[in-house]
This record gives structure tokens, C-alpha cells and sequence, in this order.
């Protein structure tokens, strides 16, 4: 997670990773203080300024969020504190470097940092579109209205990493790649099927979105009965150079990728599903995959090796 530091100098919270940063916080604190000059609020401000966990922003986006006050290029930080945050319209993430992290390190027994998805529209909850973005140690809980992705990485150098995503019956996709998302990473995450409905955890949607890197990621269905309807991670396009490396699923088409998608597929386990189908590794190289289609025996190799 996030490397963050209160300075006792300045009295403004830091991330250790990009020391030129500010840390804005959002959540439901309800202490009301006064804003420091220099921040968009006047000294006799009563609004809450997001530089502390104790005056946080009530909102990410909009003219009072975080984004309003965190610059581009900066390597500004914006932190979810424990607790939940509705999102009813997209959030444009439009700024260069930014951190969007939750306050609390996956797999900690204390109360995530959550965001639902209540969009209602088609329209996708986070569209990216600033470069070098990343999101990190957040929960999504499955989303309550439509939603055409949870994220859209919209710009190049894109990490979603650390993150735990249920998916339900708005949930179509979770994560979605265009052709502007190059060098997009998405590594450690964790997607749960909740109810019948979702396509596919993470959709490669154009060929121009070359160098995605997806590596450690966990799929699960919901105890077999709901499966990814078309692969958890999918491609109908010709994308280059990929890293497909060490995830696994437990339920049905795993990787499904375009003839012409090129790469390599290393070290994936499969499971639940129909062997030879759960991976489709268009044009990819391949090696050390493994399905199983059976409780109490040990996985296959899928593709066979190939004769010397």
C-alpha cells in the first residue's frame, strides 16, 4: 500500500514514494476545521481541507473532492479512509501521477476502504485518463446499479493493484483496457462472482492497447454455479506483447484472447471448466499452464509441450 507519513514539520501527511506529493484524505469524518491558505480555502474556511484524517473531503470528485484540490504531475495522493464511499456519477481521474489508495492494507481485519458503484447509467464508475495512475488497496463491492466497468484505464502506465472487486449483476466488466491504456498493469487483485451476470473480470477492448502486464491475480466463481459468461480475462482484438503470468481461476474460461493476440502466458492455473477451453491463447506463447476439470485430481498441462 501507499508509504504514508505524517511530517511533523509541516503538519501535512506525505507519501514516502513520491516525497513531492500532497495526501488529500476522503471519508465521513465529521470534524469540522478550518482550511490552510494555499489549498483553494480561506483561513477562515470552515469546510473541511483533506489534509488530515481528522478534516477529510466528503467526496473524490466534484468542486469540494479531492481531484479539485490535487494537481497534475505532482504525485499527489488521494486516500480512502475505512468505511464506504457511494459514487453516483463517473469520476474522471484526468490527473498525471496520482495514487487513489485505501487507508488500509488488503487482508487487515480492520474495516476496508470501499467504494460501491451506483451509476445507474453506462458509463464507467473511474475512467482514467490520466497517465502513471494507480489504484490500490481499495474494495468495490458489487456494484447497485449499471455500470459499464468499474475502471477504465484510459491512459497509458495505468496500476490496479492490491484491489478486491465483487462482481454482480451490474458488473458486466470490472476492469476494462482501450487502445490508450499501453503499459497498463493490473497485478494481486482479487474478483469474486456474487451473481449471475458478469462477462468478464478484466476485457482487453482494443488492439492498439499493447504491453498490458496481468500478473497474480485470483478469479473466483460463486461456488461453481456462476461462471465468467465469456472468460475472466478477455480479448476480441490484436493486442501486442502481453504478460499473462500466475493468476488463477476457479471457475470456467479463464483466458480467451483474439487469434492475432501475441505475448506469453506463463504459469496460470485453471480449474472448473472443460479442458482444452479454459484457455484460448490466441497467438501467445505459452508455458507451465495448467487446467483441471475434476475435485481430487492434479491439473493438466494445457497447451501440450511440443515435440522435439
Amino acid at each position: 500500500m501507499a508509504n504514508l507519513s505524517f511530517n511533523g514539520t509541516s503538519g501535512l501527511w506525505v507519501n514516502l514514494d513520491k516525497p513531492g506529493g500532497r495526501v488529500y484524505f476522503v471519508g465521513g469524518g465529521t470534524v469540522a476545521a478550518k482550511g490552510r491558505t494555499g489549498e483553494g480555502l480561506n483561513a477562515s474556511d470552515t469546510g473541511n481541507d483533506g489534509l488530515t484524517p481528522e478534516r477529510p473531503f466528503s467526496t473524490i470528485d466534484g468542486t469540494a473532492g479531492a481531484f479539485a484540490k490535487a494537481k497534475s504531475g505532482r504525485g499527489d495522493t488521494i486516500c480512502i479512509l475505512p468505511g464506504n464511499v457511494t459514487i453516483t456519477a463517473a469520476i474522471a481521474c484526468d490527473l498525471d501521477d496520482i495514487t487513489l489508495t485505501g487507508a488500509v492494507a488488503s487482508g487487515s481485519p480492520i474495516k476496508p476502504s470501499s467504494i460501491t458503484s451506483s451509476l445507474g447509467s453506462s458509463a464507467d464508475a473511474i475512467n482514467i485518463t490520466g497517465a502513471n495512475v494507480t489504484i490500490e488497496e481499495l474494495h468495490f463491492p458489487a456494484s447497485t446499479a449499471a455500470t459499464t466497468s468499474r475502471i477504465d484505464c484510459g491512459a497509458a502506465g495505468a496500476t490496479i493493484q492490491n484491489c478486491t472487486f465483487e462482481c454482480g449483476v451490474y458488473d458486466l466488466e470490472t476492469i476494462t483496457v482501450p487502445a490508450a491504456g499501453l503499459h497498463t498493469t493490473i497485478r494481486d487483485n482479487r474478483f469474486y462472482i456474487t451473481a449471475n451476470g458478469p462477462d468478464a473480470a478484466i476485457e482487453i477492448e482494443a488492439a492498439g492497447a499493447h504491453f498490458i502486464q496481468i500478473i497474480g491475480n485470483v478469479f473466483l466463481g460463486q461456488n461453481h454455479t456462476n461462471q465468467w459468461d465469456v472468460g475472466a480475462i478477455n480479448s476480441g482484438v490484436a493486442h501486442l506483447d502481453c504478460l499473462v503470468k500466475g493468476n488463477t481461476n476457479t471457475d470456467g474460461e479463464a483466458i480467451v484472447f483474439s487469434a492475432a493476440a501475441t505475448g506469453m502466458i506463463s504459469g496460470n492455473t485453471m480449474g472448473y471448466g472443460t479442458l482444452g477451453s479454459m484457455l484460448d491463447p490466441g497467438s501467445c506463447m505459452c508455458s507451465e499452464n495448467y487446467e483441471a476439470d475434476a475435485i481430487d485430481q492434479s491439473a493438466r498441462l494445457f497447451p501440450g509441450t511440443v515435440a522435439s
